[in-house]
């Protein structure tokens, strides 16, 4: 007599989506998180962007679903869906990322455009100085976007940079970025490592595009 063949049992939706969404609590998820960045060229210190793009990405996908995943039958299966879409997730933030850097070529310093420095290291008026500070804080409510350092990061180094122009710092740009991230951003690495100075490189660009935009918008240049 032959043997039947035991069907797996079938999930419902609901059951389906917290298995996928569960995954992503674990520490398995955070492992692979930097398998991706690794696998993909990703800065390492970008896995925890990595991980929450994914699970937004996944969530909003998983809102709009009606139907039942037909092959989604337990854990393992759950679990496998996840990290394809996390691993799908890292292979479009590598492509965003190369096609900054190679766009930008912001990695050398002496690439940037030194214009929006010198003009913060000539203003000495506090009324400007405080219009521009101000322009810089509606700027960060509304349409801040900078893909490679994060929001909170860019607008928070912005006002510390502007603030140490007024003081008078006449540092380079390289050395006082390095301060202001160190000070404010509790990711960042300790020493000038390659990650270091590809964060800073990232987080320079969104900061100088954000200080030019709104000097620019408050009438400051």
């Amino acid at each position: 007599m032959a043997e039947s063949r035991i069907e797996p049992v079938s999930w419902s939706l609901s059951a389906q989506i917290a298995a996928i969404l569960g995954w992503f609590e674990t520490r398995e998820s955070a492992l692979w998180s930097e398998v991706c960045c690794r696998r993909y060229g990703i800065p390492s210190d970008m896995a925890g962007d990595v991980h929450s793009e994914s699970w937004i990405k996944v969530r909003s996908a998983l809102s709009r679903r009606s139907d039942q995943f037909p092959q989604l039958h337990d854990q393992v299966s759950g679990n496998r869906y996840a990290a394809r879409s996390m691993q799908r997730t890292a292979i479009d933030i590598a492509r965003t990322v190369r096609r900054i850097e190679s766009r930008s070529q912001m990695m050398d310093d002496q690439i940037l455009d030194p214009a929006v420095l010198e003009h913060m290291r000539q203003v000495d008026d506090s009324v400007t100085i405080e219009r521009w500070r101000r322009s810089v804080v509606a700027h960060a409510r509304h349409d801040l976007n900078c893909s490679g350092c994060p929001n909170d990061v860019v607008f928070a180094a912005a006002l510390k940079l502007l603030a140490l122009m007024q003081i008078g710092d006449q540092g380079s740009i390289s050395d006082l970025m390095y301060e202001v991230l160190q000070d404010i951003d509790d990711d960042f690495p300790a020493d000038k490592s390659d990650a270091a100075r590809q964060r800073k490189s990232r987080c320079t660009r969104c900061v100088l595009n954000l200080l030019r935009d709104t000097a620019e918008s408050a009438g400051v240049l």
